[in-house]
């Protein structure tokens, strides 16, 4: 049964005559049959299990502009959510092209964006200001070791990254420290749980959010301000929710809140590409959603438009072997295809340059770009050796899942003093700009300034700003924090008054950033560099505020700073760089390249050991379902069958799921398994050559 507000919503738009202003219909015969199935099924929930290369995101912008055009279904009431800032903007563009401006109302979006906004008109009610700022990893890692530093912990018995990544996880499941502190008899687990506490009063002192409390914080307000928030609940009749299988439980119970007034949700997954679990995500919200919503209409989409018929079929033999899964089977009208070609050499750099020397032949015989190639691999560690020998062949290439841009020390340092003037509450930001460039406020001022304002109860910049109550300090240090807080305050002024952009690129040359970073930096490279990549970061100031300006009024320093934060490994990826991509196969998910070179393909690397040990092979095994799915027309698995391992050469066998594949799909099928005079054989034969080779080098 409908709320009253939708019976008033439908009555309001029956007496206005609800129309969009010369509106065509979407016509569907682009659609197959399934395809326009899903688009036309919108008066009850729907989960939609589209394989990989199947065409979903057509479907749901099909399914929005049907909704709009066709439905006549105010676009305020419709909300799309997915997982990259990339696919929304996908949709955007796409929903936009098929109905022009007419769209505007329709909320296409992540998970993230949504939640902040929602936080921005109502986390008052939590106890935070709205200009709260976001804290990426970095900043979360750095408010983790100031608490080391204030407890006395031991860096070495508890790894920061180690424990900040179990606070994030329980975070992403919906709980709190008390996951930690209720172990009593586990010491260890104890001093997490007194961590993730102070952690968190850091944060909110900070008025600061990490990602995982944007939406524990948002389930937080329909929990406890349920009448306030109600709005919220309302404003949505049509929910539609990309890569469903990636959702944890905070967004399960974020979704269970949208639809508590409409059964119009759409969901939209494949389990078979379920690979996140180690970073919170639940396959048993896809498996088990017709629990919630035993109405459900199952809408299979099978048909794949990316890979020839050889890769469908290798990437089928292997997911068959998975026991949990919802049964579907890709196929497609494209042509068979080339076989897939396995690649066996004695160690991991003749590997590499066997899997290059089949490449450049295929970009030879086709007139390809370096664009259509991939290197995938199952641990970030992997890229390394391919990295050198591309550099030693001349190879462009782009490194996905490194260092990202914003991550770099120099736009780390940007962007804490952007944090910082736009929230002066922000004492992480504080601290790392506080004496950056260098202006004479140092360790024993702060001391002081932080005794002080505990004392007081203020703010560390507060406590700044009346800095000639402290007599324990000297005139000069006086006279500098009196300059520090005379700039900010005049920045923070002119932030009122001009675009943001305009304004800190004259506080940047004021602060004398650049300048720093020439003096600081001796290496004239990376000198170079860290220069180049200041002057980037400007530029990406007015490309921001001219991109925004088209879609709204202003671009604030609000929203850059959310885009920042809200940034992900796969929003800065140029398909069309002229570059070889490297990436891991979780990056990898949700692209597509017309050459996939996976490499490193032995057991125990791919399956990791890991997951072997854990029994967590239904994952490993979907995880190389997305790698093979990935390729559109040349499919290469290769493997080294000895590497060092600890300064020892140890022999590989090759990974268990390249078994699963049917030999007839291989132009050259790997042999399964060797006896143990054969194994020794070449172990010995590889080791004879490493140092053959090791004395020529």
């Amino acid at each position: 049964m409908k709320h009253n507000y939708h019976q008033q919503i439908d009555n309001t738009r029956k007496s206005i005559g609800w129309i969009l202003p010369e509106m065509k219909s979407v016509n569907l015969k682009q659609l197959n049959k399934e395809q326009k199935k899903a688009v036309q099924c919108v008066d009850k929930p729907v989960l939609l299990l589209a394989g990989a290369g199947s065409g979903k995101t057509r479907v749901i912008t099909y399914r929005i502009a049907h909704l709009i055009s066709n439905c006549n279904v105010p676009p305020f009431q419709v909300l799309a959510l997915t997982f990259t800032n990339k696919a929304a903007k996908e949709m955007n563009v796409r929903v936009r092209k098929m109905l022009g401006d007419d769209t505007h109302g329709v909320t296409i979006t992540t998970f993230h964006a949504l939640c902040v906004r929602f936080l921005r008109l109502y986390i008052h009610l939590l106890g935070y200001h709205k200009d709260f700022v976001i804290f990426d990893t970095a900043n979360q890692q750095s408010t983790i070791k100031t608490i080391y530093d204030d407890e006395g912990i031991d860096g070495k018995e508890f790894s920061l990254k180690a424990v900040h990544s179990q606070i994030m996880k329980v975070k992403g499941e919906g709980k709190g420290p008390e996951e930690f502190l209720q172990q009593r008899n586990n010491p260890y687990n104890q001093t997490i749980g007194k961590i993730f506490s102070e952690y968190n009063k850091a944060l909110k002192g900070c008025n600061a959010l990490d990602f995982e409390d944007i939406l524990y914080l948002t389930i937080d307000l329909f929990k406890r301000f349920p009448n306030e928030v109600r709005s919220l609940q309302e404003r949505y009749d049509h929910i539609m929710i990309d890569e469903y299988q990636d959702t944890n439980h905070v967004q399960y119970q974020l979704t269970k809140f949208l639809t508590a007034y409409t059964r119009n949700l759409c969901v939209v997954g494949d389990d078979d590409q379920s690979i996140y679990s180690w970073r919170g995500a639940d396959i048993r919200n896809i498996l088990d959603f017709q629990n919630d919503f035993p109405e459900a209409e199952v809408i299979r989409l099978e048909q794949n438009y990316r890979s020839t018929s050889v890769i469908l079929n290798a990437a089928n033999d292997v997911i068959a072997h998975n026991r949990e899964r919802m049964a579907k089977s890709l196929w497609t009208n494209a042509e068979e295809g080339d076989q897939i070609r396995w690649i066996e050499e004695d160690n991991p750099k003749e590997e590499l340059a066997e899997v290059l020397n089949w490449m450049r032949v295929y970009k030879n015989d086709n007139g390809r770009t370096w664009s259509e190639f991939a290197f995938l691999y199952r641990s970030n560690f992997q890229s390394r050796v391919i990295e050198e020998l591309l550099r030693e062949e001349g190879i462009p290439y782009q490194l996905i899942g490194g260092t990202k841009f914003f991550d770099r020390k120099e736009i780390q340092d940007c962007l804490a003093y952007m944090r910082f003037l736009h929230n002066t509450r922000d004492e992480i930001s504080l601290f790392r700009v506080i004496n950056h460039p260098k202006r004479d406020i140092g360790k024993n001022t702060l001391v002081n300034l932080t005794q002080n304002r505990i004392k007081r109860g203020l703010s560390l910049f507060e406590m700044m700003e009346q800095v000639d109550d402290i007599d324990e300090l000297k005139p000069r240090a006086r006279k500098s924090v009196h300059s520090f807080v005379d700039l900010i305050n005049e920045f923070k002024e002119k932030l009122a008054q001009a675009p943001f952009y305009d304004v800190f690129r004259e506080f940047f040359e004021r602060v004398g950033l650049r300048t720093e970073i020439e003096r600081t930096e001796k290496v004239d490279q990376i000198r170079e560099m860290r220069v180049n990549n200041f002057l980037e970061f400007l530029n990406s100031l007015y490309l921001y505020g001219e991109r925004r300006g088209t879609d709204t009024e202003d671009a604030t320093l609000t929203d850059y700073l959310e885009y920042v934060s809200l940034f992900t490994d796969t929003d800065d990826l140029e398909l069309q760089s002229g570059k070889v991509s490297l990436m891991t196969v979780h990056s990898a998910k949700g692209l597509e390249f017309e050459y996939v070179a996976l490499v490193g393909m032995t057991d125990g690397q791919f399956p990791n050991h890991n997951s072997i040990d854990e029994d967590n092979l239904e994952e490993e095994r979907r995880l190389f379902y997305v790698a093979v799915t990935r390729a559109m027309k040349y499919l290469s698995l290769s493997m080294p069958r000895t590497r060092m391992m600890y300064g020892e050469w140890i022999y590989n066998e090759p990974s268990r799921f390249i078994a699963e594949i049917e030999a007839e799909r291989f132009r050259n099928p790997p042999m399964q398994e060797l006896d143990p005079w054969e194994q020794e054989y070449r172990a010995a034969k590889a080791r004879q050559e490493f140092f053959r080779k090791r004395k020529e080098w």
